[in-house]
């Protein structure tokens, strides 16, 4: 369960906050002032969240050299791309 928290309420409450985590796998995002600053999830939510950052990198790294462009190859590639998705075309 996704669960909203007050900064403030967090300090007081970590302890069983972090219990309601570990033992109920509930998700909280923390607010300050109404805006969302930090997210409290269960170890494993964040171990796939850094492996499927990890693996896009990686496949990015792969594409990448396979395309065999220099930086300025791939920019220019990537700006014709963005106008024409703007265009509609």
């Amino acid at each position: 369960m996704e669960k909203t928290i007050g900064a403030f309420a967090v300090r007081r409450q970590l302890g069983k906050v972090l219990q309601e985590v570990v033992a109920k796998g509930d998700r909280y995002v923390v607010e300050r002032h109404g805006e969302p600053i930090a997210a409290v999830v269960p170890i494993e939510v964040y171990d796939q969240w850094k492996k499927a950052r990890d693996d896009f990198f990686d496949r990015l790294r792969v594409i990448s050299e396979e395309a065999n462009m220099t930086p300025e190859e791939a920019d220019k590639l990537a700006k014709e791309a963005v106008r024409q998705v703007r265009r509609g075309s």
